[in-house]
């Protein structure tokens, strides 16, 4: 029930309309107390019953608490900015600004018909506008509720994105969405979990193709929020109009004739929004906007091509990317295209590697399977005090959720769960190749094959959120780690179960135990580069120089051109004050893999401390090139500037490193300096 008209809210808030009324809430135009002229916020409030179940609340308070995560990121003319979040009375608030205008359900209603079409045209524009902006987040953020009552029109005639309660962070490693919300009449098929193919239906036989939301289902959405407003129907829930259904229903839209026939441009538009098939719509906010534009009486020409009806039993073939680097078969890390070994383990890598069918063994035993600790809700934020113009800051992207194991069902083929498990773990679903190595254990008992990709899986886990969440990092760094120790057990030559936990203990700072499952690994593959690479870096990072030269060597000893062997080796004896041999390792790394941006900057780093500065700056330039991102390459670059007493070419290196990274130290010092 909506508070009384009149109502304080937490000391400040002044209720005075009621905006809008639904289940789980209200949202209120509210006057700050004390601001003359005044000043209006909306407010939007979560009312939970007294009665709602504890997973239900708990669901509840965790979607509100994103909402607020989300639009305290954003900051963009078309998007309602996020004042701050509150609790009053028991219950969760936030205030963001207030849009005075109309929804364009409300516009719609009033017009008894469908929207001029240059109107509706004119405002999509502007929808493509906001959607290309969340969906360029990192990650893209999508709507996943976009329709009529969700898209405010100013005073000024301007477009508003207004909800974003069901918004979420898109998540590559996800197969489908945690909860499929949404409007039916505009949601995508993806919104349901899953698509079909052309001309079948959806049933518990027949589930479809498992897929979650993306920003192409937002594309769809738009399109069929564009539907309902040209035509006044809501469009068919999960359907794709047919080519001349909209024309029908508004005779009045523009057409033109093209190869001797008449077309309706925004019809086509529409129909390739609507497309079944994620891969046939628009494939990005600024494709559709730049259709739309072409739409208009004075647009340029630009055609639409509509994908057509494919047959129930075609099949969707998505081509191999040149441009992706290989995945090293031991520790899984992308790599970039061309690299001869991994980056993060020294691996060889070789073009077309498979991994090789398991041999499932049954045991009478089985391994119990450990509860993963779950992620509390979104604490709301402190109240603090309301400035004339909120001001929005940036937050980190929301940490991806624990992996749950789903319960296990009986009658499981523990062949077919470790090869779809595999298959989700080559395609980077880490939470679902979990749930089917786990299942492959429960049916057919623990096994070397099995152990070692659930430790896989775990870790390529933690890696995937390494940057977001250091505690679900380190939790499943501990849970790999468990399950090779494990698969160790199953298996005399156990070289791969070893290397991957001297991984692990690393991960987790535990260097003694990562030397010692290396020396492991190394006591089985006596004459393995990756090995001694691994070892030569433990022992860098405890300040076991001498024993870390010895095995850099060592491994060299075995393959001389390992590129990344040589900067280690460079980069040691840097630390050991002996510049000139560095140089003379790094120059063989650059020259055996120029693309390794490391190794130009230490050689850069290397020839500055020999003071040979224009050697220097060439090799940082190199590096520059090489990883344009990176803060230290640029400060080392001013360094080097600055010697060469290029001031003003300094400065600029001081500029763009504080750009990439504004607690660089070198680079403030330097900035001082200047």
């Amino acid at each position: 029930m909506a508070l009384p008209l009149g109502t304080v809210l937490d000391g400040k808030f002044k209720i005075v309309q009621i905006l809008g009324e639904g289940g789980m809430g209200t949202v209120y135009k509210v006057e700050q107390v004390g601001t003359n002229p005044p000043y209006y916020y909306a407010v939007k409030e979560l009312l939970i019953s007294p009665n709602t179940p504890e997973d239900e609340r708990k669901a509840a308070i965790e979607r509100f608490n994103k909402e607020i995560a989300l639009l305290r990121g954003l900051k963009h003319p078309r998007i309602a900015g996020l004042n701050l979040p509150f609790q009053d009375r028991g219950n969760y608030y936030f205030a963001m600004e207030f849009v005075p205008g109309r929804s364009l359900e409300k516009v719609l209603e009033n017009s008894k018909g469908s929207l001029p079409e240059e109107q509706v045209i004119g405002w999509m524009i502007q929808v493509c506008e906001a959607l290309s902006y969340i969906h360029s987040r990192n990650p893209p953020i999508i709507l996943r509720d976009l329709k009529p009552g969700n898209i405010m029109i100013t005073l000024d005639n301007e477009v508003q994105l207004i909800d974003f309660g069901i918004a979420r962070r898109f998540d590559p490693n996800k197969r489908t969405n945690t909860e499929n919300l949404g409007t039916i009449s505009y949601a995508s098929p993806e919104h349901l979990g899953s698509i079909t193919m052309p001309g079948q239906k959806r049933s518990p036989q027949n589930p479809g193709k498992l897929v979650q939301t993306d920003a192409r289902s937002d594309i769809y959405s738009l399109g069929a929020t564009m539907y309902h407003l040209l035509t006044n129907y809501e469009p068919d829930p999960i359907q794709t109009p047919t080519p001349g259904s909209i024309l029908a229903k508004n005779p009045r839209l523009r057409t033109v004739q093209t190869d001797g026939r008449i077309v309706c441009p925004v019809e086509q538009v529409i129909i390739k929004a609507m497309q079944q098939e994620p891969a046939k719509r628009f494939q990005s906010a600024e494709a559709m906007r730049v259709a739309l534009q072409s739409c208009l009486p004075n647009g340029v020409p630009h055609t639409v091509q509509i994908p057509a009806i494919a047959s129930p039993n075609a099949t969707i073939l998505v081509s191999a990317n040149p441009g992706i680097g290989l995945v090293c078969p031991r520790c899984g890390f992308q790599n970039r295209p061309g690299a001869k070994f991994c980056k993060r383990d020294g691996q060889p890598l070789v073009q077309g590697a498979v991994v090789a069918p398991p041999q499932i063994r049954a045991q009478a035993s089985r391994v119990p399977i450990q509860a993963r600790p779950v992620q509390q809700p979104i604490a709301p934020r402190p109240a603090s005090s309301i400035q004339a113009r909120p001001v929005r800051q940036s937050i980190q992207a929301r940490p991806v959720q624990p992996i749950r194991a789903r319960p296990v069902s009986s009658g499981i083929d523990p062949n077919a769960a470790y090869r779809t498990g595999l298959q989700h773990l080559a395609n980077k679903n880490y939470a679902e190749a979990v749930t089917q190595f786990q299942r492959a254990l429960s049916a057919s008992g623990p096994s070397y094959d099995v152990l070692y990709n659930l430790g896989r899986a775990y870790r390529q886990y933690g890696l995937s959120v390494r940057d977001v969440d250091k505690t679900l990092f380190r939790n499943n760094m501990k849970y790999a780690a468990e399950q090779f120790q494990e698969a160790t057990k199953y298996k005399t030559d156990a070289l791969d179960a070893f290397f991957q936990l001297g991984l692990c203990y690393r991960d987790l700072e535990l260097p003694t135990q990562a030397t010692d499952a290396f020396k492991k690994a190394l006591a089985l593959a006596p004459k393995d580069p990756a090995v001694y690479y691994q070892l030569g870096l433990l022992a860098i990072e405890q300040g076991a120089n001498d024993d870390a030269e010895r095995y850099l060597k060592d491994g060299l000893q075995f393959n001389p051109d390992h590129a990344l062997i040589l900067i280690a080796l460079g980069r040691l004896y840097m630390k050991k004050k002996l510049p000139s041999s560095a140089v003379k390792a790094l120059r063989q790394a650059t020259q055996l893999d120029p693309a390794i941006w490391e190794g130009w900057y230490e050689l850069g780093r290397a020839h500055s401390q020999l003071k040979e500065w224009t050697m220097a700056r060439s090799a940082l330039d190199r590096a520059r090139q090489a990883a344009p991102h990176i803060s230290e390459i640029y400060s080392a670059l001013a360094a080097c500037y600055l010697k060469l007493n290029k001031k003003s070419d300094a400065k600029q290196m001081v500029q763009e490193a504080l750009q990439r990274d504004p607690n660089n130290a070198e680079a403030n010092r330097l900035k001082k300096q200047l």
